[in-house]
């Protein structure tokens, strides 16, 4: 703006001011000017960074989102990771185990290759054993045939034999029931020879308690023959034997020689034990006494094949009870009249 020009001489103020407030006021217009785009820069500046922190803020949180993802990601990774490990494991085990079978199939196969060579030469060892068992099966079946032909002879020879056989069983079973007729008739004449014997004796001696028959059993109580304790025959004992001699003597006619008769004296006493110092027990007494009968018998005549003499001891009482009266009974001389 050009500037007016005063009167010289005249001092004008106005127009310095004016142009100084004009400067100022275009300065102050420009200071705003500069404020005014400062602030509105800076706003945007703000704004800017407030949406740049809003999108960082949200680029943080999809971030932080990626990262929960990726951790889990991770840690599905890492379990797959585990199971292949574990697959791998398993893998290389069953690898393994695949390689010993294979190592036992090729040990197999070596010793299956190893049998059949030994198959294949034993095949031609069982084919030379067939053809020599062959020619010895020949040789077996003409020996079958001989010896059929021999069975053949040898079945007529039995057949001849059976007959023979059956002959003589019919001789024997003939004469095994003529040896058991034979025997009971035996029997019967033992019987019947010991029935009148017995009876005989029982006629004899028939006033006297002390010497009795019994069954099939001639008794004498001790006490007629022998003093206590001892094995010496008394003289009134030995007049009793000699009637029991006197009988046997009067029906030994009657007694076939054949006749199997044995006369058994069997000495018996108490039980009461031995007090002579001669007899160490009660079977060396029964003996003794049973012995001098036979003895006194054969002495009368009696021969001694019919004689036997037996000891019993106080075994075989015919009283148990615990009494002189049972004692006394049980101390005796039995003969009994049995067959060989």
């Amino acid at each position: 703006m050009p500037r007016r020009r005063d009167p010289v001489g005249e001092f004008n103020i106005w127009p310095a001011f004016t142009d100084a407030l004009g400067g100022l006021v275009m300065v102050l217009v420009f200071l705003i000017t500069v404020f005014v785009l400062a602030e509105v820069l800076i706003g945007r500046e703000i704004m800017g960074k407030d949406t740049a922190i809003g999108q960082l803020q949200r680029i943080i949180g999809h971030l932080e989102g990626l990262a929960g993802d990726a951790e889990k990601e991770a840690a599905r990774l890492r379990g797959r990771v585990q199971g292949l490990e574990n697959t791998v494991g398993e893998r290389d085990r069953l690898l393994a185990q695949l390689r010993a079978e294979l190592a036992a199939v090729q040990a197999a196969r070596e010793a299956l290759n190893a049998d059949k060579s030994k198959t294949e030469q034993t095949l031609t060892s069982v084919q030379e054993q067939a053809a020599l068992l062959s020619v010895r099966a020949e040789r077996l079946a003409a020996e079958l045939e001989r010896l059929n032909r021999a069975l053949a002879a040898n079945q007529r020879e039995l057949a001849q034999r059976d007959a023979v056989i059956v002959e003589q069983k019919g001789r024997i079973e003939a004469l095994d029931s003529a040896l058991k007729k034979k025997l009971l008739e035996r029997v019967e004449e033992l019987e019947k020879y010991a029935s009148d014997f017995f009876g005989r004796l029982r006629e004899v001696f028939a006033n006297n308690p002390d010497i009795k028959v019994v069954g099939d059993r001639f008794v004498f109580q001790s006490e007629v023959l022998f003093a206590s304790g001892e094995a010496t025959l008394s003289a009134s004992g030995g007049g009793d034997l000699d009637k029991f001699a006197m009988v046997y003597q009067q029906l030994a006619a009657r007694l076939p020689p054949d006749l199997p008769v044995i006369i058994e004296v069997q000495g018996h006493t108490d039980r009461a034990p031995i007090r002579s110092g001669r007899f160490p027990s009660n079977w060396e007494l029964s003996t003794a006494r049973a012995q001098q009968v036979v003895n006194y018998l054969i002495q009368q005549g009696v021969p001694p094949e019919r004689l036997a003499a037996v000891g019993m001891g106080e075994y075989h009482p015919i009283d148990p009870a615990d009494t002189q009266e049972a004692y006394r009974r049980n101390r005796r001389i039995e003969l009994k009249i049995t067959s060989r």
